[in-house]
């Protein structure tokens, strides 16, 4: 099954984000559907098993913050 690894970095408190909820969406012909939702680590990480690949939406606590390529990787900010 595809991983997606997403990294979050709490700007007000200048450090990683822990116990961030993270899911990912697709809006796809082919591919639709929401992953489930994965907490980050201590070291901002949800590493996330999905089924659709592509452009997915990410979600940080219920909020769209931005895009990815599923699978793969990216960083991002709140």
């Amino acid at each position: 099954m595809p991983t997606s690894i997403v990294k979050i970095y709490n700007k007000r408190y200048s450090k990683w984000f822990e116990g961030a909820k993270v899911a990912l969406g697709w809006n796809g012909i082919v591919n639709l559907g929401v992953s489930r939702n994965i907490y980050t680590d201590q070291n901002g990480l949800a590493l996330i098993e999905h089924a659709s690949t592509g452009e997915a939406e990410v979600y940080i606590n219920g909020s769209m913050v931005g895009y990815m390529q599923t699978p793969g990787t990216a960083t991002f900010e709140v």
